[in-house]
């Protein structure tokens, strides 16, 4: 519920600040009545408090309301404690907050249908099947939960089935594809460690003719071997080192002219190619090892290609059977949903007939298999289209529907009604204050009237006048309800008839 609403310098207004809640009157909600003389301010009074929740552009250099909210805005990444607070700062641009935190415009109306409707919008939401369906069903005591679950379910599987119907449509070409590239690297056959094996034979391909030389120059040495012992002996040294060193200097030899002849027996053509195979998988995947961990992917995912038809048939067995009990808990919801029909309907007229409109048919049709079932919910008035009522039919037609539901409604909102009561006469004025009241014990309704009736029965009642070409607002005592509820009757010059009516009338309606 709104609690606090402060504007400044909104149009005509230079500042406005207004307090909606009373602890002693337990005013948490409540009818709060904006009434003065034509072209005062009212409507852009109205309208300034909806901007402050995005309803309108906003007109006020800074406007701020206080809400007494329990709504979980994590989401947006708000925090809430005890209050709300919207904010709106107008300077080169608008700038909206919620609790000192920065957000859009779109989010601000989001949060805000949350907790308020506004009637003079003609808006068929109300209207709409999907909620008809809802207010039904609270009639009909019908819990979609465990329906909602199978739902949810169906949806699922028709969506992986829709899946596969659209890869098997390109199932061939796909097919091709990927057996393509797993060929490509199949023919290569790479293995880790292949490629930097490789690398090392070729560098010492380019050895291997100094080698060779060098090797064969090697053999002189040991022409030399039996006069290097003779020259240890003689001075007496051990030649076992020598010895030593000489056998090692053969082992190395043995190891290089092996090596040469495994080098000279290599296909050279054969290494350069392979490894010109391994360099452009190299440059491809960046590295053996990640082609093939991309062939092993391709695999599998030819694989799943080739299962498509089985897991299709599957999907269509699973999608019938679920869908057959649907239809069957559909058919049960619908027998429940004839019932609730009846006393919505009767609930409804009962409104209807109260301000003064035709009765209403409300019609259960056929609709194919949906989240709600089979049904579809309508509305008509003497068999006429909804959408073909006046304005001010429209929001009565609104009015009855917010009051037959009423008895449902979860969570309280904040209901701006501009001048509901237009252009009726005293009978259908008293018909509009008497379903607006009964509705404010669980709406909080701010409402723009010039009539006397729906202005007795305010729980605040403010005047808006107009001074040197400034608007003000300021809210009524008794007295001063009496003497503008009897200017409403009897214009400037307050009669005595129409103040006593105006007492008669608060007398009566509001205690």
């Amino acid at each position: 519920m709104i609690e606090r609403v402060y504007l400044k310098e909104h149009l005509s207004f230079d500042e406005v600040e207004l307090t909606f809640n009373e602890v002693e009157l337990n005013l948490s909600k409540g009818l709060m009545i904006f009434t003065g003389p034509s072209g005062a301010g009212k409507s852009v009074l109205l309208q300034g408090i909806l901007a402050i929740f995005a309803y309108f552009d906003a007109n006020a250099t800074m406007s701020e309301a206080l809400l007494d909210e329990n709504i979980d805005l994590s989401e947006f990444g708000i925090e809430v404690d005890d209050e709300l607070i919207f904010k709106q700062i107008k300077r080169e641009k608008i700038r909206y907050f919620i609790n000192n935190q920065a957000v859009s415009k779109k989010v601000v109306k989001k949060i805000a249908s949350n907790f308020i409707d506004y009637l003079t919008i003609r808006d068929v939401e109300d209207f709409s099947d999907k909620n008809l369906i809802k207010i039904v069903d609270k009639f009909s005591e019908i819990s979609l939960v465990e329906y909602d679950i199978m739902f949810s379910r169906y949806q699922t599987l028709q969506k992986e089935l829709a899946d596969i119907q659209t890869k098997e449509k390109k199932y061939q070409e796909l097919k091709e594809f990927l057996q393509f590239e797993i060929d490509k690297i199949e023919t290569i056959n790479p293995k880790e460690g292949e490629f930097e094996e490789l690398m090392e034979i070729k560098k010492s391909l380019s050895k291997i003719e100094k080698l060779k030389e060098l090797l064969f120059d090697l053999e002189t040495i040991f022409e030399y071997e039996s006069r290097v012992n003779e020259f240890l002996e003689l001075l007496e040294i051990d030649s076992t080192f020598f010895d030593e060193a000489m056998n090692e200097l053969r082992n190395y030899i043995d190891l290089a002219l092996e090596k040469a002849t495994f080098i000279e027996n290599i296909e050279i053509e054969e290494i350069l190619t392979r490894l010109e195979n391994l360099q452009s998988l190299i440059k491809r995947f960046g590295s053996i090892k990640e082609s093939l961990d991309y062939l092993s992917k391709k695999k599998e995912e030819l694989n799943k290609l080739e299962n498509l038809s089985f897991q299709k048939e599957h999907l269509q067995n699973e999608i019938q059977n679920l869908y057959q009990k649907l239809l069957q808990k559909a058919f049960a919801i619908r027998e429940k949903r004839k019932n609730g029909i009846e006393i919505f309907a009767e609930k409804l007229n009962y409104f209807l007939d109260k301000l003064y409109l035709n009765s209403a048919s409300v019609i259960l049709e056929d609709t194919p298999l949906n989240q709600y079932g089979i049904d579809k919910v309508s509305l008509q008035i003497n068999q006429t289209d909804i959408n073909s009522l006046s304005k001010g039919e429209f929001n009565r037609l609104r009015l009855a529907l917010l009051a037959s539901k009423i008895e449902f409604e979860n969570r309280p909102k904040s209901l701006f009604l501009d001048e509901i009561d237009a252009n009726l006469s005293g009978e259908e004025s008293m018909s509009v204050a008497e379903v607006i009241k009964l509705l404010s014990k669980k709406y909080q309704i701010f409402a723009i009237s010039h009539q006397p009736q729906l202005t007795s029965f305010a729980d605040k009642h403010f005047y808006v006048g107009k001074e040197n070409n400034r608007s003000f607002v300021k809210e009524l005592n008794y007295d001063e309800r009496v003497e503008e509820i009897a200017r409403i009757i009897s214009g400037k010059e307050l009669k005595k008839e129409a103040i006593l009516y105006a007492k008669q009338l608060l007398k009566d309606n509001n205690g």
